[in-house]
């Protein structure tokens, strides 16, 4: 008797729909922390210049995990 193995059915389809986020739940950086950790690293910035850095690392991270959970098969 063979055993037959089925296929995960991913909630997850192909648009840009998908928000990872939706499954995963992020504390964001406080503002104040990551100046003192661009600081620390010897990088000397704004706070408007800390909020976009922030902004574009959050938007990295969400790439990141949307194509990893996309990729797995």
């Amino acid at each position: 008797m063979a055993i037959r193995k089925t296929k995960k059915r991913s909630t997850i389809d192909g648009s840009n729909n998908f928000d990872p986020f939706s499954i995963v739940n992020f504390r964001e950086m406080p503002l104040d922390v990551a100046i003192r950790i661009l600081k620390n690293s010897g990088i000397n910035v704004a706070e408007e210049e800390a909020s976009e850095i922030l902004a574009l690392a959050h938007s990295l991270a969400k790439i990141t995990i949307k194509e990893f959970i996309l990729n797995q098969d």
